[in-house]
């Protein structure tokens, strides 16, 4: 009898050994799927952080050369203001004309915050698909 209760505790001992090997396999295929997870990741969120660094840099450049560009336009109307002025003829200018020139200052300012108000929706919205996109990925 006591033979037969040895026998039957080996057993079990062999079914448990048995039973924690094959969650110790599972505990270990679990953690390889995690890590190559977590690698997948930080992969992906290496390239959206780079890619933003990107549409910033090339949001920059645009910037300045809309801003460049809209200088010259300045620095043109600006010149001219100054000749009509050193001629005498600045004095000539109607009320209405008066009220004109102020409308295109008005407006060159509303345009360049107009450029910027857009490049941060531009950026704002591929932020937006990059990160539907690893969510998306996840899934």
């Amino acid at each position: 009898m006591a033979e037969r209760l040895l026998d039957e505790m080996i057993n079990k001992i062999n079914q448990i050994t048995a039973s924690l090997d094959g969650t110790i396999a599972q505990i270990n295929q679990m953690s390889t799927a995690i890590q190559s997870m977590s690698q997948k990741f930080s992969e992906e969120t290496i390239s959206v952080n780079e890619n933003i660094r990107l549409i910033v840099e090339v949001l920059k450049q645009f910037r300045m050369k809309s801003s460049e560009n809209l200088q010259e336009i300045a620095d043109d109307f600006n010149s001219k203001i100054k000749e009509l002025y050193e001629k005498k003829s600045i004095e000539s200018i109607t009320e209405e004309e008066k009220k004109a020139i102020e409308m295109i200052k008005q407006a060159e300012q509303v345009v360049s915050n107009n450029l910027y108000y857009a490049q941060l929706l531009n950026i704002i919205q591929s932020i937006r698909e990059e990160t539907n996109r690893i969510i998306s990925c996840k899934e």
